[in-house]
C-alpha cells in the first residue's frame, strides 16, 4: 500500500491547527460561529499555503452536525468529508475544467438541494484559469446564488480575474508563512514521524520553502529518504545544491580581502558541485542585508541567517555603505540571470564588481584623443581636468557609430575571436565571451549585451579599464571598449541609417582613452597594470 505524503497526512483538520494564516482563521471562524457565512468567498495567496485546506474547512465547519465545535471531526457530514466523498462538497480544478460547458453543467446541479448536509459547497481551484465565458457564466451565477449554496474561489493569480467577480465574493488574502513557524512545523512533524532532524536543517528547509508549507513538507520527506531519517544541514545542502553556511562566510571573507584568485577557486568548484548560484546570490544578499541591520542595532534577535559573531566579522572588514553597495551588485546580478547564457558567468562578474565596490580606490586618469580622419595621430592627453567613467548616454552612440568602419570591426573580430578561442580561461575572458562586438574604429571598440547589468559592471570604471588593458597587452588592440544593450544599439542603427539618408550625421565621438601608467624606462606588464586596477599584489596569479 503507498504511504500517505506527508503534506496530506498533516494537512490540518481544525482551525486551530492552520499556521500562519491568523487572520483569516480568525474571521472564518468567527463568520461560522455567529452564523454568518457568506454566500461566496475567495481566497488568494502564494502556492502551498493554506488556501485549500482552509475551504475544506469552511466547507466541513458549515455541514458539521455539531455546530459548537464545527467542524467536530466525527459526525457523518465531517466524516464523509474528510474521506472526500461527501456529496454536497464539490472540488474542481478549473486548470483542467475551464470550459463553458463545464461551469453550464456545475450551475444546473448548483440548482438542486443538498443530498445530505444543509449546504451544497463548490470550491473551484485556480479559479483564475477559467475561459473568458466560463467566468462570464459563473459570474452569473454568483450574482444570483441560490440560498444552499456556497461558492469558495481560490487562486495564486487574483488580478487575472474579472473585477466584478472579485467584488462579488469577501476576499481574504493568505500571506507567505514565516521562515520560524515553518521550522517549528517541521520539528513537530518530525518528532511525530520519528524522523532526527536537526534545528539548522529544519531552518534551511524553512528558508527554501519560501512561505509555502506544502513545499516545506514534500522536502522533509525527500531530506527524509536521502539521510535515512537523520537529517543534518549537510545533507539539506547536498540534496538543493546548496553553499554551506561556513562556505558563503569563507567566500564573503574572500571578497573583502580582494583575494580573487581564491573567490575564481570557489566558483570553480561549486560549478563543479552543482551548487545553485541564484540560491547562493540570494543567500549572499542575506547576510550582508543582515550584518547591515546589525551594525545599526547591534540586536542579534534581528538575524536570521547568520550569527552576531558572523556579522561582526564582517564588519571588521567593511562598512555599512560598503555592504549596502554590494547588496546592489548582487540585485543586479539576479536580474541578469533571466537572459544570461552562462550563470557562472554572470556570477563571476558579480564577484568581480563586489571586490571593486568593496575597495576605495582612487579615480584613474585619462587621455582624450581628437578626431582626426586623415592622419590617424596619437591620443592628446588632456591632463586641465579629471575625466569621469565614459558610460555611454543615450545620445552618444550614433557619434560614436560615424567614426566606425566595417574594416576596423572585420580586422578586431577576427583577433578577438582567435584570441578567445584558444586563451585560457580567466575573468576578462569570461567577459569578453559575455558581450558582441558590434562595431569598431580607429580608437573604439562597441559591444551589446542583452543582460543590462553586464553592461552596467562592463562599463564601470575599473573593470573598463581592466578590459581595455587587458585588449592592449593581450590582444593588441588599443581601442576604448565601450557595452550597450542590444536594444540601444539596434535604435542607433536605425538612426545611423535615417541620417546618412538626410546627410545630418552628427561629428564623430570624441574618444577618452585610460592612460596606462608606466615606471620611468620600463613598460609594465598587463599584471601590473591589472594590479594597480584593483590595487592588490598577485591578484592574478593563478592564470600565470
Amino acid at each position: 500500500m503507498q504511504n500517505e505524503a506527508l503534506y496530506q497526512k498533516y494537512r490540518s483538520q481544525a482551525f486551530d491547527e492552520v499556521v500562519g494564516q491568523d487572520y483569516v482563521v480568525r474571521s472564518v471562524y468567527n463568520a461560522i460561529k455567529n452564523n454568518k457565512v457568506g454566500h461566496a468567498y475567495l481566497f488568494c495567496g502564494p502556492r502551498g499555503t493554506g488556501k485549500t485546506t482552509m475551504a475544506r474547512l469552511l466547507a466541513r465547519a458549515v455541514n458539521c452536525e455539531n455546530p459548537a465545535e464545527a467542524p467536530c471531526g466525527h459526525c457523518t457530514n465531517c466524516l464523509a468529508a474528510k474521506e472526500n466523498n461527501h456529496p454536497d462538497i464539490i472540488e474542481i480544478n478549473a486548470a483542467n475544467e475551464t470550459h463553458v460547458e463545464d461551469i453550464r453543467d456545475l450551475i444546473e446541479r448548483a440548482r438542486l438541494a443538498p443530498m445530505m448536509g444543509e449546504k451544497k459547497i463548490y470550491i473551484i481551484d485556480e479559479v483564475h484559469q477559467l475561459s473568458s465565458s466560463a467566468a462570464s457564466a459563473l459570474l452569473k451565477t454568483l450574482e444570483e446564488p441560490p440560498e444552499h449554496v456556497i461558492f469558495i474561489l481560490a487562486t495564486t493569480d487574483p488580478q487575472k480575474l474579472l473585477g466584478t467577480i472579485i467584488s462579488r465574493c469577501q476576499r481574504f488574502d493568505f500571506s507567505k508563512v514565516p521562515t520560524e513557524k515553518i521550522k517549528d512545523h517541521l520539528l513537530f512533524v518530525s518528532h511525530e514521524e520519528g524522523i532526527k532532524l536537526e534545528e539548522e536543517a529544519a531552518l534551511k528547509i524553512a528558508q527554501l520553502a519560501d512561505g509555502g508549507m506544502r513545499d516545506a513538507l514534500s522536502m522533509l520527506e525527500q531530506a527524509s529518504s536521502y539521510a535515512s531519517g537523520n537529517i543534518q544541514e549537510k545533507d539539506v545542502d547536498e540534496i538543493y545544491g546548496l553553499a554551506s553556511t561556513e562556505e558563503k562566510l569563507k567566500l564573503i571573507d574572500a571578497i573583502l580581502e580582494k583575494d580573487l584568485s581564491s573567490v575564481l577557486e570557489r566558483i570553480e568548484t561549486y560549478s563543479n558541485r552543482g551548487v545553485d548560484l541564484k540560491r547562493l546570490t540570494s543567500d549572499l544578499q542575506d547576510a550582508l542585508k543582515e550584518s547591515v541591520i546589525y551594525a545599526y542595532t547591534k540586536k542579534e534577535s534581528l538575524l536570521r541567517t547568520i550569527h552576531a559573531k558572523e556579522a561582526e566579522s564582517i564588519l571588521a572588514k567593511a562598512n555599512a555603505k560598503e555592504l549596502l553597495n554590494m547588496v546592489q551588485v548582487l540585485m543586479q546580478a539576479q536580474d541578469s540571470y533571466r537572459y544570461a547564457q552562462s550563470l557562472s558567468s554572470v556570477f563571476e562578474i558579480a564577484c568581480m564588481n563586489l571586490i571593486a565596490e568593496s575597495e576605495e580606490a582612487p579615480i584613474p586618469q585619462k587621455q582624450v584623443v581628437q578626431e582626426v580622419p586623415e592622419e590617424k595621430p596619437a591620443p592628446k592627453v588632456k591632463k586641465e581636468k579629471e575625466v569621469k567613467a565614459q558610460v555611454l548616454e543615450e545620445v552618444e552612440v550614433l557619434p560614436l557609430l560615424v567614426q566606425c568602419d566595417k574594416e576596423s570591426k572585420s580586422n578586431d573580430e577576427r583577433k578577438l575571436n582567435a584570441f578567445l578561442n584558444e586563451a585560457p580561461r580567466d575573468r576578462y575572458v569570461a567577459s569578453l565571451k559575455q558581450v558582441t562586438l558590434r562595431a569598431s574604429g580607429k580608437d573604439c571598440l562597441l559591444f551589446s549585451s542583452e543582460v543590462q547589468a553586464i553592461v552596467n559592471t562592463l562599463n564601470e570604471e575599473k573593470m573598463n579599464q581592466a578590459i581595455y588593458a587587458y585588449l592592449v597587452e593581450h590582444i593588441g588592440i588599443d581601442k576604448m571598449p565601450y557595452v550597450v544593450t542590444n536594444d540601444r544599439y539596434e535604435e542607433a542603427v536605425k538612426q545611423f541609417v535615417e541620417c546618412r539618408k538626410n546627410n545630418t550625421l552628427p561629428e564623430p565621438l570624441v574618444i577618452e582613452r585610460y592612460e596606462i601608467k608606466k615606471e620611468k624606462g620600463e613598460e609594465p606588464t598587463s599584471l601590473e597594470k591589472l594590479q594597480e586596477v584593483f590595487q592588490e599584489d598577485g591578484i592574478l596569479e593563478v592564470y600565470d
